[in-house]
């Protein structure tokens, strides 16, 4: 559904706001709604390989709000050598709470921000090829940047951070092909946004729970889902719908590199203090 355009900046950098002023205004309710595993979530468990003792399964939840993914990977029993990101700090000090002791998951935290370029650099750590991940997931995130170019960008740079053989996980809210949800929309008027300036796809959505808040979306749907992968030189390994009252308001997607890629060079080893060696 995207436009292949500029997005207009002033109107980019107003929506970013909202959105920034959505999650600090509804946090606490938005945790409690994001507790309960969604059934496209728990599918997706059966599509992803396991880490062993020797070599825990690395993990990017880029998005990760209060850390939910890390709590259903750790379901599974298995080592889990876990990363999340997101903007904002209240989410993050709730998910930081949630995965506390979590059985089989080492997990960690840093803020960025996804909309502004270079943000991956926040996933390095002190461990060697730590910026390098079996999965990278981005679950119902990407659906609040403005502008194909700026998801593009971010698709790019996740792409990036995958091992040779890793896998990229996204979804997105399919909110168009539901009508409650149409019927929802709020006018661009209410924002002081000129309609003409935002893309096919592009809403305005309210939150009611616990307070009231709007939010900007993006409906990613196949194709433009597709032609994000293309981009990033990603092929679509496997796609699915599910959740939701109607039981497919969320996109699936699972991408893996189109052409094999090498692995990251091997550093040489760091100078032993040990005389001996």
């Amino acid at each position: 559904m995207g436009l292949r355009r500029p997005y207009d900046p002033e109107t980019r950098r107003r929506l970013l706001a909202l959105n920034r002023r959505f999650y600090d205004t509804v946090v606490e309710p938005f945790d409690q709604t994001r507790r309960a595993w969604p059934p496209g979530q728990r599918r997706l468990l059966a599509l992803l390989p396991h880490g062993d003792a020797q070599r825990p399964l690395r993990v990017a939840d880029i998005g990760c709000g209060n850390g939910r993914l890390a709590c259903i990977l750790a379901s599974r029993g298995t080592p889990v050598d876990y990363v999340g990101l997101d903007a904002n700090p209240a989410l993050l000090a709730l998910a930081r709470a949630h995965c506390a002791g979590l059985p089989h998951v080492q997990a960690r935290f840093v803020q960025a921000d996804l909309a502004e370029a270079g943000w991956s650099a926040a996933l390095n750590g002190d461990r060697r090829f730590d910026h390098y991940f079996d999965i990278v997931a981005c679950l119902a995130t990407l659906q609040h940047l403005p502008g194909f170019d700026l998801r593009a960008a971010a698709v790019r740079e996740m792409a990036g951070l995958l091992a040779p053989d890793g896998l990229l996980v996204l979804s997105a809210w399919q909110f168009l092909t539901s009508e409650r949800f149409v019927a929802k929309q709020v006018s661009w008027a209410e924002v002081g946004i000129d309609e003409t300036q935002v893309e096919p796809g592009d809403a305005l959505l309210p939150w009611a729970q616990g307070g009231y808040a709007l939010r900007f979306v993006h409906q990613i749907d196949l194709a433009e889902l597709t032609a994000l992968a293309e981009a990033a030189g990603l092929a679509l390994v496997e796609h699915y719908r599910a959740d939701g009252k109607e039981g497919n308001l969320n996109l699936y997607a699972l991408l893996q590199a189109a052409q094999p890629r090498a692995a990251p060079a091997v550093p040489p080893p760091e100078p032993s203090s040990n005389p001996e060696h």
